[in-house]
């Protein structure tokens, strides 16, 4: 006779939890620990096995649409704008609209050697959460072969970015990385630097999407976009 009562005080409780509250949940039921949480943006840090080096991962609400926010992301030639210890970006190859490979390199602080990575990005639509994902993995290329790296090759083991779209001008950005620097620096290390990617990374988004030049996407205009429900 009380699971009535006990259903409706559980139901009553999720809808008074605020979307922040049922964003952490979410997170903290994939395994990741929240570590911060400032202007809006909410810092999430998780262990993997067979890594020493802790995943990021972080999210927050951009005020720009997603054709925006992947015209950033796409954008080599203002990179520098936004992206920490930034020192040069190249696309590699694009073997279809929805998939491309990309080159970028970062100055580190003396005495770190500077940092080189190959990735692919992929990209898709995922309609039952209505969210354009974009993949992000290391990979080997002829045109940029480990052995013509400035320092170290480092590699993306698993990178993501989850795009919602909350209204015309609104999107909730969730990012998760697990990137090993490789070279001789402590673990410890890598993780205390590491761990301010997501902040770094989705503060810089918000102001440069907020720049007179930006753009939509247009491979997401034109691929991506039909295939999204229409943004409440």
């Amino acid at each position: 006779m009380f699971a009535r009562p006990i259903a409706l005080a559980f139901f009553s409780i999720l809808l008074w939890q605020t979307p922040a509250q049922a964003g952490v949940r979410e997170w903290q039921n994939m395994g990741w620990e929240k570590i911060n949480e400032e202007e809006g943006i909410t810092v999430f840090r998780k262990s993997f096995p067979d890594s020493a080096v802790k995943g990021v991962g972080g999210e927050a609400m951009i005020d720009a649409s997603i054709g925006k926010i992947l015209w950033v992301l796409m954008d080599n030639e203002h990179k520098g704008d936004w992206v920490d210890k930034f020192k040069s970006t190249r696309t590699i190859e694009t073997p279809n609209d929805l998939s491309n490979i990309q080159y970028a390199a970062f100055s580190m602080p003396f005495p770190v050697t500077n940092r080189d990575f190959v990735y692919r990005y992929d990209f898709s639509v995922d309609q039952a959460m209505n969210a354009v994902i974009v993949d992000v993995k290391s990979v080997e290329h002829p045109k940029a072969p480990a052995s013509d790296t400035i320092g170290v090759r480092g590699a993306v083991i698993h990178g993501r970015y989850v795009l919602l779209p909350k209204g015309p001008n609104q999107t909730f950005v969730k990012a998760e990385y697990l990137a090993d620097p490789k070279g001789i620096l402590p673990t410890w290390v890598v993780n205390i630097v590491q761990k301010n990617w997501p902040f770094k990374t989705l503060m810089g988004l918000r102001k440069q999407v907020k720049k007179s030049f930006v753009k939509e996407w247009d491979v997401y205009t034109k691929v991506m976009k039909p295939k999204m429900k229409v943004a409440h």
